[in-house]
């Protein structure tokens, strides 16, 4: 066969398969690729660990000062950002010693993949004990990482959890396995008696399933369960160990979304467990909740048009 007739055949039946899996994808979710979704929202995030003294059978706990943010965001097709602040007038927000709290995360949909990114800073926790409670102004986290996941079922949307850029027409369910990569770094202050800092680099396999449930023709509940195991690198002072390290992970949201307001909770978490040595087992959880509502409108026609110049390039 010659090379114009190969690449005519290739073609066409690629654009068969391609029309095959639009149609199926057109009957399951439906798309707002040329609207602009802005989106008021509340976030409530923090980083918390627990650590397990086995020899001495005590727990300690240590407790960001919670921040509630009240922000904006902007979604149009691929790009999403969004700018927040903590107002005085959230109780959690009061008295917080000057604590600091500045989380970021960042969610990208190539396809049947799913990239997702995170920063959190905390300044100010308190250590909990079943004794007292101390607190610690100068005690420092960070985390950064994130994890890349791939979605097996076509029928199924990612994005339909956010009830941002897609919507789900039938329920439908997929198998989807995540990698997952954090460094979190624990780091104390010489005027409090703490010195140095404890981190550790975590990596994890998940295999896990998610759920969109269309109740009613525009609400959705959306759920998933992961479970998984990989390895963690401590590094505390002179000590350096690498072991086990187990992960959990949950969804839960839920809400209206129509083809012009959305709204509803968004919630996650991610519990990991690390052998810091023999004695002891620290225990690293975020949690994330997001309550929204949301307008969409169609883009600017100049929008649209850069649009489709910087798709064409890519």
């Amino acid at each position: 066969m010659g090379i114009k007739k190969y690449i005519a055949a290739a073609l066409f039946t690629g654009s068969g398969c391609f029309a095959q899996t639009d149609s199926l994808r057109n009957t399951y979710i439906e798309k707002f690729p040329d609207k602009i979704a802005t989106q008021l929202f509340v976030l409530n995030t923090s980083n918390d660990f627990t650590l397990d003294y086995k020899d001495q059978g005590v727990s300690v706990n240590l407790e960001p000062n919670s921040k509630t943010t009240l922000g904006v965001a902007v979604q149009y097709d691929i790009l999403f950002f969004s700018v927040g602040f903590a107002p005085k007038f959230f109780s959690d927000n009061k008295n917080n010693e000057n604590s600091k709290m500045t989380s970021f995360s960042l969610s990208l949909f190539p396809g049947k993949w799913a990239q997702h990114f995170d920063y959190i800073y905390q300044k100010g926790m308190t250590l909990e004990t079943a004794g007292a409670n101390v607190y610690l102004s100068k005690m420092k986290t960070m985390k950064l990482g994130g994890s890349t996941s791939y979605i097996f079922n076509d029928k199924f949307s990612i994005n339909a959890q956010s009830f941002q850029s897609e919507r789900q027409l039938k329920s439908a369910g997929s198998f989807i396995p995540a990698l997952s990569y954090y460094y979190t770094e624990l780091k104390g202050d010489k005027s409090e008696d703490i010195n140095g800092k404890v981190y550790f680099i975590d990596v994890a396999l998940a295999p896990g399933y998610s759920y969109n449930w269309v109740i009613a023709k525009k609400f959705l509940v959306a759920a998933g369960l992961s479970i998984g195991a990989g390895f963690t690198k401590t590094v505390d002072d002179d000590v350096n160990t690498t072991s086990l390290l187990t992960q959990a992970s949950a969804t839960l949201s839920l809400g209206y979304n129509s083809d012009t307001f959305y709204g509803g909770v968004f919630s996650k978490g991610i519990a990991s467990s690390h052998t810091a040595d023999s004695n002891v087992t620290m225990g690293d959880n975020i949690s994330y909740v997001t309550a929204f509502f949301g307008y969409r409108f169609d883009a600017p026609e100049f929008l649209t048009k850069e649009k489709e110049k910087i798709k064409g390039k890519l």
